[in-house]
C-alpha cells in the first residue's frame, strides 16, 4: 500500500536554506531532474557522470571546495546495487546537502520514505518523516510539516504495521506543536487528546502501541487544511 500524504497545491518561495539561485548552470537536465524525483535525478546523474554531477552540486551549494566529498557520496549512490544499499546512499547524500539544497534533499528523503513504507520499515519511515517535516517547516509550511507526521501516524495504524512507541509519541508531539504555531488550537487539542489515549495504552503495556491500530474508531487522522 503506498504511503500517501495529504496532497495540496502550494507554492514555496526560495529561502536561505535552499539551493542558491544562479544564472548559469553546469547541467540544466540535472536542475530539472532535481525537482522531479530521486530516480529521475539519479538517471540524469549517470548520464552526466560523477565528476560533472559533483561539480554541478557543489555549484548549487556554493561550495566549490566540497566537490571531492560530494563525488564520493554520488559515486556510492550511483553504484548501489540493491534497495537497502541505495536507500543508505540516498540518506548519506541527503544529510550532506540538507539545509543548502533542500529541493534535492527533499526528493531523496521522499524516496526513502516511500521505500520504508513499502517495506514496513517503521524506524526508517519515522526518520524520513522527521527530515521531510523539518524541511517543510524551514520553508514556512507548518501545515505541510504536520501532514508528514499525520501520514506517519496513519501508516502506523495500518494492520501489521510496527514501530517504536516513541516514534508515535514524537509525531504526536510535532503535530501538536505545529498546530499551535499555525494558530490551530482546536487541532492541537484534538491531537493532544489522541496522544493522551495512546500514552495510557503505553502505560498499560498494550500491544497496540507497537503494532496495529490503537484507536477504537476507524478512519484516518485528518489535518486542519
Amino acid at each position: 500500500m503506498p504511503f500517501a500524504l495529504v496532497e495540496r497545491s502550494r507554492t514555496i518561495a526560495m529561502s536561505a536554506h535552499q539551493a542558491n539561485p544562479i544564472t548559469f548552470t553546469l547541467d540544466p537536465r540535472l536542475d530539472q531532474a532535481a525537482t522531479e524525483s530521486a530516480t529521475a535525478w539519479e538517471s540524469a546523474a549517470r548520464a552526466a557522470r560523477v565528476d560533472r554531477t559533483a561539480a554541478w552540486l557543489a555549484q548549487r551549494l556554493n561550495d566549490p571546495e566540497g566537490t571531492a566529498d560530494l563525488a564520493g557520496s554520488i559515486d556510492r549512490l550511483l553504484a548501489a546495487e540493491d534497495g537497502e544499499e541505495l536507500i543508505q546512499a540516498r540518506a548519506e547524500l541527503a544529510e550532506l546537502i540538507e539545509g543548502s539544497d533542500d529541493p534535492l534533499a527533499e526528493r531523496l528523503w521522499e524516496s526513502i520514505r516511500d521505500y520504508a513504507a513499502e517495506h514496513d520499515d517503521g524506524e526508517t519511515l519515522a526518520s524520513a518523516t522527521a527530515q521531510l517535516a523539518a524541511i517543510a517547516e524551514d520553508q514556512g509550511d507548518l501545515l505541510g510539516a504536520a501532514e508528514h507526521h499525520i501520514a506517519f501516524l496513519n501508516w502506523r495504524r495500518g494492520p501489521g504495521r510496527v514501530s517504536d512507541p516513541e516514534d508515535v509519541q514524537t509525531s504526536f508531539d510535532e503535530v501538536i506543536r505545529l498546530a499551535e504555531l499555525d494558530g490551530e488550537p482546536q487541532a492541537a487539542a484534538l491531537f493532544a487528546f489522541r496522544q493522551a489515549n495512546f500514552t495510557r495504552l503505553v502505560d498499560a503495556d498494550d500491544s497496540r502501541t507497537t503494532e496495529g491500530d490503537w484507536e477504537s474508531a476507524p478512519g484516518p487522522y485528518g489535518s486542519w487544511s
